[in-house]
């Protein structure tokens, strides 16, 4: 991979005073935020892309890095790829551009620019925020040799949630934050499970202005996710007419094994749907995402395993809010934080690469109308 790195030149003879002596050390911080910004899209077009790094540069300027630094891959709307740091004074500086050999959401992409993160701005935490377009479990992104449309639009090219797990694997990121669409779905939070221990995201749509930067920066450098989220939905939910429309969750990751073992038992004596019922949707049109908790109590058969369920679910979402509607046209009665696919058949198992996911293979398999 080609890569230009920002080059410092000094002037005057220095060729007089022997070698160079060595740059100092980069100052470790508290934490380091990655904001991995893919715009090459009609959200870039459209520049909500600059408006959301505007945003992030007025955050710092009034101090709200204290302890930490923030990092931007900005994916311009031209396929341009840059990382960037938003400095205390709210300025800009080029840390290393990258050619198009990789798309910004390959796994490769990915994993280069966290290491070079890690060069950059060392730090003693991690965290990452995601901002692109989202299409939650949907595998209908790339299929790269190592692995089997999660995250992320760079053109036509998409990242599979799969290729996003072998992404993050090792980077020991504190929590992610997905300002995109759809991504609150315990199928992607269980492929992520082992990538870090919180998820902030929406089981809906989110309006195309995403999370209000210039308030939630400090909140995300503090460590403080839950607070990030819940500020979201209040900045939504003060809106009237079809700007009112949000749903947060914060998920706690470590939950998810205990969640799958409950929904397991609680899928092997399920019963079938009511005739003509569905659970709560969260997607205008055809839908793929479906309130989890809704669909549990609907073919629950055994009062006791939808007990535990709803216990293991209490401590896996740590926060859920939602508006009346979406956009003013979906109404939201139900939602627990969690969406999921509403398997009715085999053939949903078989739909846009659902078997591939491990919560598919591990969870929703025990259905009996999934073999």
């Amino acid at each position: 991979m080609a890569l230009v790195a920002t080059v410092v030149t000094a002037c005057g003879d220095s060729h007089k005073d022997g070698p160079t002596p060595p740059a100092p050390p980069v100052k470790e911080v508290a934490r380091t935020l990655v904001v991995y910004m893919v715009a090459n899209n009609d959200l870039g077009q459209r520049g909500w892309d600059d408006a959301d790094i505007s945003e992030m540069r007025a955050a710092a300027a009034s101090g709200g890095l204290a302890d930490g630094r923030l990092v931007v891959m900005h994916q311009s709307p031209e396929g341009v790829s840059v990382l960037k740091e938003i400095n205390a004074g709210g300025g800009v500086d080029t840390l290393r551009m990258y050619d198009n050999s990789d798309p910004s959401v390959s796994i490769a992409r990915m994993k280069r620019v966290l290491d070079d993160v890690r060069e950059f701005a060392p730090a003693r935490d991690y965290a990452l925020v995601l901002w692109s377009h989202g299409t939650g479990w949907l595998q209908d992104g790339m299929h790269e040799p190592s692995v089997n449309k999660a995250f992320g639009l760079d053109g036509t090219r998409q990242m599979n949630v799969t290729s996003l797990a072998e992404a993050l694997k090792g980077q020991n990121l504190s929590f992610v934050y997905f300002d995109c669409c759809l991504m609150a779905s315990v199928e992607v939070a269980y492929e992520l499970r082992h990538a870090t221990p919180l998820i902030a995201a929406s089981a809906t749509e989110l309006p195309n202005a995403g999370m209000p930067y210039d308030e939630n920066i400090s909140m995300l450098i503090q460590g403080r996710l839950a607070d990030a989220a819940s500020n979201t939905f209040r900045y939504y939910n003060e809106m009237s007419g079809s700007g009112r429309t949000c749903t947060m969750s914060v998920i706690d990751t470590r939950g998810l094994d205990r969640l799958a073992d409950a929904t397991r038992r609680l899928y092997a004596t399920a019963k079938p749907l009511p005739t003509g019922t569905m659970p709560q949707p969260f997607e205008r049109g055809t839908c793929r995402h479906y309130d989890l908790a809704h669909y549990a109590e609907l073919i629950a058969s055994d009062s006791e395993a939808l007990a535990d369920w709803q216990e293991a679910l209490d401590k896996t979402v740590v926060y859920a809010n939602a508006t009346p509607k979406i956009f003013n046209t979906l109404n939201i009665y139900r939602h627990c934080g969690l969406s999921t696919n509403a398997v009715t058949s085999p053939d949903d198992m078989d739909t846009r690469g659902y078997s591939s996911l491990q919560w598919a293979s591990d969870v929703a398999s025990a259905l009996p109308w999934a073999k």
